[in-house]
């Protein structure tokens, strides 16, 4: 099976992030208990809040665990000199290089310059108030510098308390909502801060700094305060003339075994992030002013493990966003316009920060999203836990995400205790300028504002076999621009309260905004819990019709089950999908089953406590009633192979105890397109807009995120002109005009395009006469996303869309309406479909598998008459009635023509013994009866019920070959003499 690896990215319009602040989780102190990390058998320390106030004057107690392996407990393993300081027994008039002489301060430590290999070691049990720790020098590969602790294996680990004694990073314009950045104080307001520096390990500290966290900031503090801050600043390595990449990549760094706790950060935006881990890249030019270097400014190899964060603003983990000036915006290489904001520039001018891991984590009450990483390539995020994210903010971001990133996977993470918001609030979003992201085998539970946000203009973006309970928000939030290419939703399960009331006045629904690019819903669960009210299918706030249009999403073998049994206003076809009661094996609707099975500060456990619930009963419709595709990947969420059997299950459970593994599974196009005959084929415009970013070949290139525009103003009527390079008969055209909703539209509406065309006409060439014939025009537009025209054969070599008018007063622009702009035409010939006839069929017993044993021919076949197989169609179906997967032509089954226009369809021997495995109760519930389907190449469908007997040989009485169908009208007669009660019964219809 093709698979193409995916990886998610990132979130949050970072362009105007305002944030509202509440008192939630505000007077909580910190109990501690140990628990171990399951993956990697590392020990971390994870809080649970408890009544009462800690002072920030003295260390939070935070035993590890009976004994503490520090680092410094063992020789340095990097050949370099190690440094010990002690905050109760120091003197920084000591060398500091004898554990018996160490020095007293920080400050002392931040005025050496340290070399490769170096240790800079801290007491455990030591404490250091108001102090920043910014140590000098840069280690190499294989020799990092590290920071770490030394001393008794029962101390806490050693506290670096900064109380917010950190200087302003805005130069000026504090308070104003939009501050400018000082150069050179960016990036240096962390409680340990490393910056232009690399080849770093920092482990076994706990950090905070705020002067009192009960105490809100405001943005006319200017205050920004982060646990570990490390910064690459562009300015300060050009001011220097550092121009080498090899000093302007900054790499290798390791942060492990980290507590950061109380850090606060103002309500309102200050375009600059805060975080208990935070890398940045600062440059107060122009993005363009810094791609003349070679490497560029970022990060590369970045790990944060093993961790915990609370009550933490802005987020607990931030990577790699880019802070150099945005610039206007830039089209991409298919025509398509990028605002700044979105960091397009970020992916062509290869600025991005790579391979970063984010593992074991855990996080609880964060005052914006959890783990956000921007501007990033090649990431993993996984094993982490969010504990309540969005705690003390109003407005956007989401738990885990990634920005204008790319190949990017997030899995195994938990998160719950997410506040519902006005945008965005969700655990997961696919975000602006994500390529290859995935999100996969997570688990998020009881968030207020839903389960996806999608932004658009992504690139194989996919969401598979993930769980959702309770996050009865928006299921998927928002939908920004269009995509490079479909976005999946596979084999995930999401359970929801229908009927509930989230943020305000808003109620749970499938999507609050019209779906602007296609996605494709294939094996999900939807399972509404309410025992009253259906599902909501669009948003009841947002009642107009374009917010309802969810046309461009394609639903193929979900489940779409109400406990009420009433069905939702707008539900939308599901092909082959499912409406019975999924049977799970421990879930039934009651969400207290998961109560108990919830690790809070582990979430592989939880993740598979929940998960083995949804695993399919033995009589469950979910077993083989999904359809094997190219986003399914490799595994489900409990690791199992999802090849097994002849389709996989609905849902996120394979039972790989029933059926054989599938080792070459069919896979199939959800919604393919064949026969458009304007695919590749030259286009010529009578109007082209001059930048020379639309042409008009893009009509035609089958990416709806292309398009061709005509010049501003153009003379009427403008043509467009598909040559099809020889004769072909067309009776259909889709047309897909350009519409695009603004980035901003509140304070821009203009930057939205509208449907323009008004009136329009088709033409054909004419060979005889060398001249264009019109036979068919409009005056009602392009209403459609994507109009499909039908009419009368037209044969031809080319064929003409000739646009006559355009609506007045829309989208105007310099006194003259928007001109017109097309996406995509294709071409199509729709053949009124043949009737398939079945002639005879072979064997007229029940097939015998104890007779044919060892057998390894085909014993199984019809013939066929009434329309052409050649590019025929055969799948098996399912024990519900509804289509199953594709068979293997030739290797499944075989197609012969024989004479007098009949064919032989033939079934292999392997695949006729492997159907009661597969398909243990057989059609409709009956023992043995199997079912098929052959499309011809018409479309033309004849449905077969294959009988399997096991009767030994010598049992059964004699009967004859084949048995043919007298009048060919659909229904074969078992041979006479048959005898046996399970003997073949063939039933056909059209």
């Amino acid at each position: 099976m093709t698979s193409f690896r995916v990886v998610p990215q990132m979130s949050g319009r970072v362009r105007n992030r305002k944030v509202y602040k509440t008192m939630a989780s505000r007077h909580t102190a910190i109990a501690w208990h140990a628990i171990v990390g399951v993956a990697l058998g590392i020990a971390v320390m994870l809080p649970t809040a408890t009544a009462g106030a800690a002072p920030l004057d003295a260390p939070i107690d935070t035993p590890e665990q009976s004994e503490q392996a520090w680092a410094g407990s063992a020789s340095n393993p990097y050949g370099g000199q190690d440094y010990y300081v002690d905050s109760q027994q120091g003197d920084d008039a000591n060398a500091g290089t004898d554990v018996s002489a160490p020095w007293k301060t920080l400050g002392k430590v931040n005025e050496t310059v340290f070399r490769p290999g170096d240790r800079i070691l801290l007491k455990a049990g030591s404490s250091w108030q108001n102090q920043q720790l910014w140590p000098k020098g840069s280690g190499v590969d294989g020799k990092p510098i590290s920071i770490g602790a030394y001393g008794e294996a029962t101390a806490h680990r050693p506290y670096i308390a900064t109380n917010g004694n950190v200087e302003s990073p805005f130069s000026e314009g504090i308070g104003t909502g939009n501050p400018v950045k000082n150069p050179d104080k960016v990036g240096t307001t962390g409680a340990i801060v490393l910056r232009n520096q690399q080849y770093w390990e920092i482990s076994d500290v706990q950090l905070s700094n705020d002067d009192d966290f009960a105490v809100d900031k405001t943005n006319k503090d200017g205050t920004v305060w982060d646990g570990i801050s490390i910064s690459v600043n562009a300015d300060l390595l050009e001011r220097e003339g550092v121009n080498d990449p090899a000093s302007t990549v900054m790499r290798h760094f390791r942060i492990s075994n980290v507590y950061v706790h109380n850090l606060d950060s103002p309500s309102t935006w200050q375009k600059i992030y805060a975080a208990g881990v935070n890398f940045q890249v600062f440059g107060s030019k122009n993005h363009q002013e810094y791609e003349r270097m070679a490497g560029g400014y970022r990060f590369d190899d970045i790990s944060i493990e093993n961790n915990v964060f609370d009550n933490v603003d802005l987020n607990a983990i931030q990577v790699g966003f880019n802070w150099f000036g945005d610039g206007t915006g830039e089209t991409d290489a298919n025509g398509k316009w990028h605002d700044g904001w979105e960091h397009l520039w970020v992916r062509t001018h290869n600025q991005y920060t790579t391979n970063v891991a984010i593992r074991h984590n855990y996080m609880h009450s964060i005052g914006q999203g959890a783990i956000q990483v921007g501007d990033v390539r090649n990431g993993v995020m996984e094993y982490n836990t969010v504990n309540g994210y969005l705690k003390r903010y109003d407005v956007q971001s989401c738990a885990i995400y990634a920005y204008a990133s790319a190949d990017i996977v997030m899995r195994y993470n938990e998160v719950f205790d997410g506040a519902a918001t006005t945008w965005d609030g969700t655990p997961w979003d696919f975000e602006y300028n994500d390529f290859n992201v995935i999100y996969e085998h997570n688990y998020s539970h009881d968030n207020g504002a839903g389960w996806f946000a999608y932004m658009g203009n992504t690139d194989k973006a996919i969401a598979r076999y993930n769980l959702s309970v309770n996050d009865n928000g928006t299921m998927i939030r928002e939908f920004m621009s269009s995509n490079y290419s479909p976005t999946w939703f596979t084999n995930n399960v999401i359970v929801y309260d229908g009927g509930s009331t989230g943020f305000g006045n808003t109620k749970s629904a499938f999507h609050n905004d019209s779906f602007k690019d296609t996605l494709y819903f294939v094996n999900n669960v939807f399972y509404n819990t309410n025992t009253n009210s259906a599902t909501r299918w669009h948003d009841p706030k947002n009642d107009s019709e374009s917010a309802k249009d969810i046309s461009k999403a394609i639903f193929r073998n979900n489940v779409f089950y109400e406990a009420s049994g009433k069905r939702g206003e707008g539900e939308p076809e599901n092909i082959n999908g499912i409406t019975d009661e999924p049977k799970f094996q421990g879930f039934a609707g009651d969400s207290s089953v998961l109560t108990g099975l919830v690790n809070k500060t582990d979430p592989e456990a939880s993740i598979t406590s929940a998960a083995k619930l949804f695993t399919p009963s033995n009589d469950s419709p979910l077993l083989n009633a999904g359809l094997y595709n190219e986003a399914m990947g490799q595994k489900d969420i409990l690791g199992g192979d999802v090849f097994h059997g002849l389709a996989p299950e609905i849902g996120i459970v394979e039972r790989t105890d029933i059926g054989g593994k599938n080792t070459n599974p069919v896979e199939e196009n959800i919604k393919p397109v064949q026969g458009n005959l304007a695919l590749g084929k030259t286009v010529i415009a009578g109007s082209t807009h001059p930048n020379g970013k639309f042409p008009a070949s893009n009509i035609t290139d089958g990416k709806v995120g292309t398009r061709w525009a005509a010049a501003d103003g153009p003379d009427y009527p403008v043509t467009l002109d598909i040559d099809f390079g020889k004769t072909v008969t067309v009776n259909r055209l889709d047309i897909t005009e350009f519409t695009e909703v603004s980035s901003d539209p509140g304070n821009h509406p203009e930057w939205s395009t509208h449907h323009r065309v008004q009136r329009y006409s088709l033409w054909r060439w004419d060979e005889e006469s060398s001249d264009w014939v019109k036979f068919h025009d409009s005056d009602q537009g392009l209403p459609d996303d994507t109009t499909s025209v039908t009419f009368a054969d037209q044969t031809t070599s080319k064929i003409r869309l000739q646009i006559d008018a355009v609506y007045d007063n829309v989208d105007m622009y310099q006194g003259k309406p928007g001109s017109p702009t097309v996406s995509e035409i294709a071409a199509y010939r729709t053949a009124s479909p043949q009737s398939l006839k079945l002639v005879a069929s072979l064997p007229r017993d029940g097939y015998n598998l104890a007779q044919n044993a060892g057998v390894d021919t085909n014993q199984v076949s019809w013939l066929v008459s009434g329309d052409h197989l050649a590019e025929s169609m055969l799948r098996i179906m399912q024990p519900n009635g509804n289509e199953g997967p594709l068979l293997r032509r030739d290797t499944d089954y075989t197609v012969r023509e024989e004479n007098n226009g009949q064919w032989r369809v033939s079934l292999a021997e392997p695949l006729v013994r492997s159907l009661p495995a597969n398909y243990p109760k057989g059609m409709n519930g009956q023992s043995g009866a199997y079912g098929f389907r052959l499309t011809s190449d018409s479309g033309s469908t004849l449905d077969l019920t294959l009988k399997i007997i096991n009767t030994p040989v010598g049992s059964m009485k004699p009967g004859g070959g084949e048995t043919p169908n007298p009048g060919g009208n659909g229904t074969t007669t078992p041979g006479e003499g048959s005898g046996s009660p399970g003997a073949i019964a063939w039933r056909s219809q059209t």
